[in-house]
């Protein structure tokens, strides 16, 4: 198996510099970059700052959300690793005709995947909190993909923030199965199914819709090093469980599992994404991570280049009937038709503007159930997260 190693002596700066260059230069997360709005010409732009009928404030409690006036309004918290922070950690978007839509009338669902706490199912008629301490707790949620229409979500503990972070567990859980008809999380997968002792941990993953694959870090005293595996399940992986292991594992490669984790030009990205961001100017350094509903693992394509200048990042969320963008600002650009409407703007892409954020604060991360569009806010500052919450916007009321 190729493995990486990092000694010790160069651990830990090797730890600084690597967040320090995935922060500030990709993420973006500091008040300049994120207060510089996207250049779009005005007339093309639909300002929500003055339609305070249209949208909603909530923030995220240890029950699961409630509703304020403003993001600032929330109760100050310690800013925490975003790693260990109660956060949106990702949202994922249901596909039309989802097995998901326990009414088959029903709007597809968003799926906020929130850190230490479980997952808030965000419908065009109801917002709903699942919770289960003993997957959650004590873990981080990384992100949630979907096999055969159900969302399988990851968990791991940081072992940087948690350097005793396995020594006696009995159990840890790797993906995990969430069924909203019963609001259960069912394990699937777990770090002894996988063969990966206590030291080692599952610092990133990607299912590609055939195989997964996995990096995984193990550190001592002397050294840290990087493995890399990957597995197919020999059975439907939703009816495997910790006692029914039936997958097979085989070592893999860094350059195998780049292979699919590394981002592409932006000429490669699908032409419906191409398409809703075509008046951004071309000097506009940007990169985007393209969710497909109901998917694998999104990809990522980089619009300019990274020593251009700071690159600004979009979330995109591609669905059966229309495709969206969010940048971190509040740009929002959607080109298509909601569920159960007509096309918009004859075809052409629109542009939005959330409401301003305060300084440190970003937006990052959404989906639209029905004409219902949620996205997920955090204050930040460097790897750090404070308060965090969601907005929730009727499109109804402005495009229809």
């Amino acid at each position: 198996m190729k493995t990486m190693k990092i000694f010790h002596k160069t651990k830990f700066i090797f730890s600084i510099i690597f967040c320090a260059a995935f922060f500030s230069t990709l993420i973006s997360c500091n008040k300049k970059n994120a207060q510089e709005q996207i250049p779009v010409a005005a007339e093309k732009i639909v300002n929500l700052e003055k339609k305070n009928s249209t949208f909603e404030w909530f923030c995220l409690t240890r029950g699961g959300f409630e509703k304020v006036g403003r993001p600032q309004k929330t109760p100050a918290i310690i800013k925490k690793p975003w790693t260990e922070a109660l956060r949106i950690s990702y949202m994922a978007q249901a596909a039309e005709n989802s097995p998901l839509d326990i009414d088959a009338k029903s709007a597809p669902k968003v799926f906020a995947l929130v850190n230490h706490l479980g997952v808030i199912s965000l419908g065009a008629d109801e917002i709903k909190v699942y919770k289960d301490d003993s997957i959650f707790t004590n873990r981080s949620a990384e992100k949630i993909v979907f096999m055969n229409g159900t969302p399988i979500i990851s968990v791991y503990k940081n072992s940087f923030f948690n350097e005793k972070i396995s020594a006696h567990e009995k159990f840890r859980p790797f993906l995990v199965q969430f069924a909203q008809d019963s609001g259960v999380f069912f394990p699937i997968l777990t770090y002894e199914n996988l063969a990966l002792d206590e030291k080692t941990q599952v610092n990133d993953f990607c299912w590609n819709g055939t195989q997964w694959f996995c990096s995984t870090k193990s550190s001592d005293e002397n050294e840290t090093k990087f493995e890399y595996l990957k597995f197919r399940p020999e059975t439907a992986l939703l009816s495997i469980s910790p006692e029914r292991n039936f997958i097979s594992i085989e070592e893999s490669t860094e350059d195998e599992f780049r292979a699919y984790r590394r981002p592409q030009e932006f000429s490669y990205a699908p032409e419906r994404v191409k398409e809703l961001l075509k008046y951004l100017p071309t000097n506009f350094n940007f990169y985007a991570e393209c969710k497909i509903a109901s998917g694998p693992t999104p990809r990522e394509y980089l619009h300019g280049k990274v020593s251009g200048g700071a690159m600004r990042k979009a979330t995109v969320q591609i669905s059966d009937t229309w495709v969206a963008a969010l940048f971190e600002d509040g740009t929002v650009f959607l080109n298509g038709a909601l569920y159960g409407q007509k096309i918009l703007n004859g075809g052409k892409p629109i542009a939005l503007r959330l409401p301003k954020l305060p300084d440190g604060y970003v937006y990052f991360d959404f989906g639209i159930s029905g004409t219902q569009f949620f996205a997920a806010w955090e204050e930040c500052e460097f790897f750090e997260t404070g308060r965090a919450g969601f907005i929730k916007v009727d499109l109804a009321k402005i495009l229809y």
